[in-house]
């Protein structure tokens, strides 16, 4: 009886035994949890910067019964550029800018008109010229991350310069005139607050008027269209461009 019962005792205990390794390995392993710092980026803030590209433009002469030679245009811009940006969320941003460019983009031409029309008009140069562009535009982007893609538009100013110069006379006309503008862009946004971004503007500036009373310079209006291709570098002032929001794994 006693051998009985020291064996139930033996089977009882290796039973155990092995119920409680059994349990043990089914039971999940506890480890140190991972944190993983996961860069949210804000564009909110004002921002200031430098911007400079190439500028082209169609001179188109209207208002008058004489070919004058329509002519394209171009050159160099470089100017400043202020703003503020409001992001609503991780996905969508408004803003508003104002940009002040310096501007290079003329075109002389020689000789434009008939010359058996116009007898010793050979020698005229004609010359329209850019001077100076100002705009002010509302924007709205979409953001993914430290990247941004907008629209702009709104109005655009500019000094346009238009003269004739010839051996005998000269005339000079010039006027700010008011239009519009509408451009496209992206941007990337820098640890550093730096942001680095390209884009493109089309600008309309309506008819300047040339009233000179010159026979070899008649009357006429000039109407500039202009589009521009812009490099960009701001700094966003305030907070960090990211900051790290911890993510556990």
């Amino acid at each position: 009886m006693k051998k009985y019962l020291l064996a139930g005792v033996v089977i009882g205990a290796i039973v155990a035994a092995m119920t409680g390794s059994v349990v043990a390995a089914d039971m999940p392993v506890m480890r140190e949890s991972t944190v993983i710092p996961v860069p949210v980026y804000s564009w909110s803030g004002f921002y200031i910067g430098i911007h400079g590209g190439w500028g082209f433009g169609d001179v188109d002469f209207t208002n008058t019964p004489f070919d004058l030679g329509n002519h394209t245009m171009d050159g160099g811009l470089f100017g400043g550029h202020i703003g503020y940006n409001w992001q609503m969320g991780y996905s969508w941003l408004i803003g508003i800018e104002a940009s002040g460019t310096w501007s290079g983009v003329k075109k002389t031409v020689f000789g434009p008109l008939d010359p058996d029309i116009f007898p010793g008009s050979r020698d005229d140069r004609w010359t329209t010229e850019v001077k100076w562009l100002a705009t002010l535009t509302p924007r709205i982007g979409v953001t993914i991350s430290n990247w941004m893609w907008y629209l702009k538009g709104g109005v655009a100013f500019a000094e346009i310069d238009h003269h004739l110069e010839s051996p005998t006379v000269s005339f000079d006309t010039s006027g700010t005139k008011v239009g519009w503008t509408v451009g496209f862009g992206g941007e990337l946004l820098l640890a550093s607050n730096l942001i680095l971004g390209i884009e493109g503007n089309v600008y309309g500036f309506g008819s300047l008027s040339a009233n000179s009373g010159i026979a070899n310079f008649p009357d006429h209006d000039v109407d500039v269209t202009m589009w521009s291709v812009l490099g960009r570098v701001s700094y966003k002032f305030g907070g960090p461009g990211s900051s790290p929001v911890v993510a556990r794994y």
